[in-house]
């Protein structure tokens, strides 16, 4: 259900909080002050009043392999959504949770954390000496005890005993997962694995010049790029990651031309790499802001292996089989961008766009290793070492 609100102007929106539900106005320059009613809430990019489909949006924003993400409920702070996929009847479903009475919900870093609002709260656990310390389960280190009340920490974090608080953990990630791969093998078409959408903008199959078989020939001057819609968002939290791609650059064109890019346009991503003549650079950033960044010498003309790895605390790159120097170490899960991830093409301006091939790009939940990126050298048309 949607009904329009017409405009006027309510002073700036740092003002206002970030919780529009029923009952709450949405108060910017371009909508007037008057409440949604019923069960809606503001949908502050449209303007209107919405009616929220937990389960319409886990399927929006996941894709069917992406089985776990989590969901703020926009008519509550305190609540979140644990998005589900169910493979037996292929609908995602929408398991409602709730933050202790002392937390609400942040989208940003997907987690609960203190209602600042409640400065008396004596429900928060915390190592600053305000409220009470809970009881952690010890047969259940992602429970903790409020009063007669068991809690449930937030997927994704574990009780400290120490902090009195539930901290983020890096899970340990026994069985590498394929996200995505672009492989060129189709005869007619370009197109990705685990059935995601791939847009693709003038990127030619082509046989000539490929190190085996088919490869992807990329034009600037066409602007070619190719896209996989939906590839990170907020309900992803990229503990451990790997992106392999090999590339091979035309010789003679000058500057820096994208290679993959999950970012959004003029500020930085999560995953970026690029290349310019003689060197490829790239970074991961984690969500806190911080860059682990590398450079590497590469010759245009010849055919690269190109592997980021992040194991939940520190980045490793490699050219071919060769590691290189990382800037800094990270820690904690890459930042969540609400963006594609972009194969050769500028997420902004028209002066990145890569020139030449690439070939077996694999974009993988859990974090490569030396051994791993060696089978994937000599094996360059799979993506899953074995």
């Amino acid at each position: 259900m949607r009904r329009i609100i017409s405009a006027a102007d309510f002073g700036p929106w740092s003002t206002w909080g970030d919780c529009m539900c029923d009952q709450k106005r949405y108060r910017s320059r371009v909508c007037e002050s008057e409440p949604c009613v019923g069960g809606d809430y503001v949908d502050r990019e449209d303007c209107v009043c919405d009616t929220f489909d937990a389960a319409s949006e886990c399927s929006m924003v996941s894709g069917a392999d992406s089985v776990y993400g989590l969901l703020g409920d926009p008519c509550n702070c305190q609540n979140y959504y644990q998005c589900e996929y169910n493979t037996t009847t292929e609908q995602f479903i929408a398991i409602q949770r709730s933050c202790n009475p002392c937390e609400i919900w942040d989208q940003e870093v997907l987690t609960c954390v203190r209602d600042e609002s409640k400065g008396d709260c004596t429900f928060f656990p915390t190592t600053q000496g305000i409220g009470e310390c809970p009881l952690g389960v010890t047969d259940n280190p992602a429970q903790f005890i409020l009063g007669n009340e068991t809690m449930d920490c937030a997927p994704g974090t574990t009780f400290n005993f120490t902090q009195c608080t539930c901290i983020r953990i890096v899970p340990y990630v026994t069985e590498m997962v394929e996200i995505a791969s672009v492989m060129f093998e189709d005869e007619k078409t370009i197109t990705a694995s685990k059935g995601l959408w791939l847009f693709n903008q003038n990127v030619e199959l082509t046989s000539d010049g490929c190190k085996s078989g088919k490869c992807g020939f990329f034009n600037s001057t066409a602007k070619s790029k190719l896209e996989l819609a939906y590839f990170s968002n907020a309900l992803d939290r990229f503990e451990q990651f790997s992106v392999r791609l090999f590339f091979k650059r035309s010789a003679g064109v000058s500057g820096e031309r994208s290679l993959v890019d999950n970012s959004e346009c003029s500020l930085d991503g999560s995953v970026v790499a690029e290349s310019d003549e003689s060197v490829t650079m790239g970074y991961f950033e984690n969500e806190n802001g911080t860059k682990g960044e590398f450079s590497y010498n590469a010759v245009d003309g010849t055919w690269n292996q190109l592997v980021m790895s992040y194991d939940g605390e520190n980045p490793t790159f490699y050219l071919n089989k060769d590691p290189g120097m990382t800037e800094e170490s990270l820690g904690g899960s890459l930042a969540r961008v609400k963006a594609s991830m972009v194969i050769g093409g500028c997420i902004c301006g028209d002066d990145c766009y890569f020139d030449g091939y690439m070939d077996s790009i694999c974009f993988l939940k859990g974090a490569l290793d030396q051994s791993g990126v060696n089978f994937l050298y000599d094996n360059p048309d799979k993506c899953i070492p074995v």
